[in-house]
């Protein structure tokens, strides 16, 4: 049992790496987003991604790559969205909003989009957990997507605790109406070629 938890360890953090920055820019947008609007997306995202993992291994692949092909184009259009709404929103949109009212519009969209980001990233993901579940039984199954949501929610944390170095969040501060809207477009753009989307 140590042996599947520690695989699975290994196997999530070796297929997310990249997520942390992302987590780590969406915990920076604390305008945009709750914190757990960030943690609900992030967990479906993995979630979605486990369960197209167990489609295509029971030979249903035809309906899962066609899907994932494209959807880097989602981190592109928040890219373009960040940069229209530094660039050109007025800073008095939602002025009068109660801060309350401010956070919980549109919540379902919120975290719907966050976990589509992360589906767009997971090419890799469905890369190491295919191989994985198709030589694991049901209880080892289980046991991994288990470890997943736990790591899901460490990642969760380290990223909201990179968002939180004063250094590292005085930078984004600084930079932000560039950086983030920059960092999405180019990840969205590196997701389109590494699926052969062109």
């Amino acid at each position: 049992m140590l042996a599947l938890i520690i695989t699975g360890v290994v196997s999530f953090i070796s297929s997310d790496l990249d997520d942390i920055v992302v987590l780590t820019l969406l915990f920076t947008q604390e305008e945009k987003y709750k914190k757990y609007q960030i943690v609900l997306g992030q967990l479906l995202g993995i979630g979605s991604l486990v369960v197209f993992s167990l489609l295509i291994d029971y030979g249903l692949s035809f309906l899962t790559t066609g899907l994932l092909k494209w959807l880097g184009l989602l981190p592109i259009c928040l890219g373009i969205k960040y940069w229209f709404d530094y660039y050109f929103r007025s800073k008095t949109d939602n002025s009068n909003l109660p801060k309350s009212i401010k956070y919980n519009r549109f919540a379902i969209i919120k975290i719907l989009s966050i976990c589509l980001l992360t589906i767009s990233n997971g090419a890799d993901n469905i890369g190491i957990y295919v191989p994985l579940f198709s030589q694991y039984n049901q209880p080892e199954t289980g046991l991994t997507i288990i470890v997943y949501a736990m790591m899901t929610l460490v990642w969760c944390f380290i990223g909201y605790k990179l968002a939180n170095l004063p250094v590292l969040k005085e930078k984004i501060e600084e930079y932000r109406k560039w950086v983030i809207p920059l960092v999405f477009i180019v990840l969205g753009i590196y997701i389109l070629i590494k699926n052969n989307a062109f």
